[in-house]
């Protein structure tokens, strides 16, 4: 048996404002989204999850990321669990279409009927269900997520019910909410609709590893939030010790309140990358912003509150805000409470920490070009060299 859920992309402000997104690119998560999205992400976390699909447009991508991330799985773009493309209709609110014959015309008889540019709900439930099949069939006696858009899935949920598509509006599907179904010998059987409440653990039945697949499935923990400088006045990285012996640190500044917190090298790298690939994609920030480096040196006393485990980055658009997630690196992994700083800053703040945290990393040690390693000062072995010089100086 394969357990599907399907599960609506969270709140953002077309929702908020009863206006129709179809395709529009760039249309993200807001604050209320967030919060959603890291709910349903909880209440997935001790569901055996094997894999995640998403529509392509952004605030299906974001919802499904909080749950992938959780359940340490990548998130699988299919085009076809995309919104229904509503042509003319794109942008406009619910309450502008109401007064016009088109929209009447569609709440009537909407099989076959097309928005002016748009296609018809007979053809979105007809590519949805042809990919979900397919998706169905790929896991077998797996649990499979697919993220996706509100008609769609009431269309899909229409068709393996049996239901006349021309009733699918009177399906309701909340942001953020569950719908389950199972398929087995008895074909596809709903459990549940609309859920926004505690799911239970499915388990399908359990196989043998193999190579590549999760060993096991890991829940996310609560989130203890200890600081919340929203918004900070400083955010900053910064290493102290000599090459090849560096502590890193990330420290974020509200008034008079210092957080510091330690980090590996190689989460400040992803970091680094991780902010200018947010930016570009949302389009913000300036990018040629300049870095003093002296207003960018951490603050003293260096007291850090605790070791990172894991960064995460949102986006708010009513803030027009970047938080920064840091969780606390557990000592014991089945942990049901995690210790959590958010720092909230401007995409120009992040801007200048990405390219500070950038020349930090490039400040320690040389890396060898034969073999790509650190060199270290006093010499380094390099296995490229076939065994020409025991090592490879600086000079």
């Amino acid at each position: 048996m394969t357990t599907l859920l399907l599960i609506r992309h969270a709140s953002n402000d077309f929702v908020k404002e009863g206006r129709l997104a179809g395709w529009t690119s760039g249309v993200h998560l807001n604050a209320q989204g967030q919060r959603e999205a890291d709910a349903v992400a909880r209440r997935l976390a001790k569901i055996p999850i094997h894999a995640i699909y998403s529509s392509p447009l952004d605030r299906a991508v974001e919802t499904a990321r909080a749950v992938a991330q959780c359940q340490h799985l990548e998130v699988n773009v299919v085009e076809a669990l995309g919104e229904g493309r509503i042509g003319d209709w794109t942008g406009k609110t619910v309450r502008e279409l109401e007064k016009t014959e088109e929209w009447k015309q569609m709440l009537a008889h909407p099989v076959g009927f097309h928005p002016p540019g748009g296609e018809s709900i007979d053809e979105v439930q007809k590519r949805m269900v042809a990919a979900i099949d397919e998706i169905v069939a790929k896991h077998p006696h797996q649990v499979v997520a697919i993220f996706s858009h509100a008609d769609p899935i009431k269309a899909v949920v229409a068709h393996y019910l049996g239901m006349d598509l021309n009733q699918f509006n009177k399906i309701v599907i909340n942001p953020a909410s569950v719908t389950v179904f199972s398929f087995g010998e008895r074909g596809p059987v709903l459990f549940r609709l609309n859920d926004s409440d505690k799911l239970p653990s499915f388990k399908p039945e359990k196989k043998q590893n193999k190579e590549g697949e999760r060993k096991e499935n890991k829940a996310m923990p609560e989130a203890n939030i200890l600081y919340d400088l929203n918004p900070v006045t400083h955010i900053t990285v910064g290493a102290i010790g000599k090459p090849g012996k560096r502590t890193f640190y990330l420290q974020g500044r509200q008034g008079m309140t210092i957080v510091t917190l330690i980090s590996e090298k190689e989460q400040i790298v992803a970091l680094s990358k991780g902010i200018d690939e947010l930016l570009e994609r949302l389009g913000v920030g300036n990018p040629s912003v300049l870095v003093n480096a002296l207003e960018m040196e951490l603050s003293q006393p260096v007291e850090p509150l605790f070791r990172i485990g894991q960064l995460g980055l949102g986006y708010d658009a009513e803030q027009k805000m970047i938080v920064l997630v840091a969780y606390e690196l557990p000592e014991d992994e089945t942990i049901e409470v995690a210790n959590v700083v958010r720092f909230w800053a401007t995409p120009d703040q992040l801007r200048v920490l990405a390219r500070h945290a950038a020349s930090i990393v490039a400040a320690g040690r040389p890396i060898c070009v034969l073999c790509g390693r650190p060199i270290d000062p006093e010499g380094h072995f390099c296995p490229k060299r076939n065994g020409h010089g025991e090592k490879a100086t600086l000079a």
